[in-house]
């Protein structure tokens, strides 16, 4: 019930578990596919990885802006799911996945700070349980769709889907700006 509140922020987690669940489900052989080595997979995802970490590292500075992050954040995703699709090199790819865990790692940690930070205190907890359970559905979303989409389209077709969601999305954002600016306190 508190989580109806924030219709934009659900939508845009959504939008963010979906697509992180077809990069950790169905990618793998979507970069097979595309001529990658096994090798060269673990190589990218160690990338992948790096590019969380800076970022996570990077969350309070990024957190100043919140709105702004979370739009540069959507369109990070949106541009490495389309360079996904473009892609021919481990050098693409690479680019691809340091945007998408830019995106990603940065998002979560925002977005549960807007939802906290108008919420009454007593509930916190069950706010957080709220939460994951959004974030256990976008999981499910993901690979849900992404896996009979490249099925019956191709093996690029879930990433321009999400590369096209993902701008609505971002308008979506960069019209709520002012809903996606946690309360701040003095």
């Amino acid at each position: 019930k508190e989580m109806k509140k924030f219709p934009e922020v659900i939508v845009l987690l959504i939008f963010c578990t979906s697509s992180f669940g077809i990069i950790l489900s169905i990618y793998p052989a979507f970069l097979n596919d595309a001529g990658m080595s096994d090798t060269n997979i673990l190589y990218l995802y160690f990338i992948f990885g790096i590019s969380r970490v800076v970022s996570l590292a990077l969350a309070g500075k990024f957190s100043r802006k919140t709105s702004q992050t979370l739009i540069a954040a959507t369109i990070s995703v949106s541009v490495g799911l389309a360079v996904s699709v473009i892609s021919d090199s481990i050098i693409m790819f690479a680019i691809a996945l340091i945007l998408m865990g830019f995106g990603f790692s940065i998002f979560f940690p925002l977005t549960l700070e807007i939802i906290l930070s108008k919420t009454r205190r007593g509930i916190s907890g069950k706010i957080i349980g709220a939460y994951e359970t959004i974030f256990g559905i976008g999981w499910a979303i993901g690979p849900t769709l992404g896996g009979p989409i490249t099925q019956s389209f191709g093996n690029e077709s879930p990433y321009l889907l999400f590369f096209v969601i993902g701008i609505g999305v971002t308008i979506l954002a960069i019209m709520s700006r002012k809903k996606l600016e946690p309360k701040r306190f003095q």
